[in-house]
């Protein structure tokens, strides 16, 4: 076998191994680009330049294309808890919210202490855009 065969087997069973070991979905692709390569090498011994433009070629196409698609599915550092129901949540301010200062509304009869990049006034209702900690991000609803 050429150097170049081994190469590649060596790349593929490495990238396998690193995504074994971490499982965060990027390494893989580059096993998966190095199939093609080495498969060219094994029929076209001389083609160096060939081999390793298809390997960039396959790797950032799958990593682009296909990652985002199959993190989709994995949401590998996701943690869902109940307190993402507030989001889409309306409720009203009980203590003024300005920018960069933290105020308070109650949503579902809770009072939180919550931020904004606009200005809210006591009694106005919003709506919840996120939690971020145990603060709710809020926008003023329009009525």
């Amino acid at each position: 076998m050429d150097w170049m065969q081994w190469m590649w087997l060596g790349i593929f069973l490495s990238a396998l191994f690193i995504e074994f070991a971490t499982a965060n979905l990027v390494s893989v692709w580059f096993a998966i680009a190095a199939i093609p390569s080495f498969i060219i090498a094994l029929i076209f011994p001389n083609t160096f330049a060939l081999q390793v433009i298809l390997f960039v070629v396959v790797a950032a196409v799958t990593l682009l294309f296909t990652r985002p698609l199959v993190m989709k599915y994995f949401k590998t550092n996701e943690i869902k808890t109940n307190v993402d129901t507030y989001i889409g949540s309306i409720g009203v301010c009980v203590q003024k919210i300005e920018p960069l200062v933290i105020g308070a509304a109650k949503v579902n009869n809770r009072e939180w202490s919550a931020i904004s990049s606009q200005v809210i006034e006591v009694g106005e209702k919003v709506r919840v855009l996120d939690v971020e900690g145990n603060k709710l991000i809020l926008e003023k609803v329009e009525e």
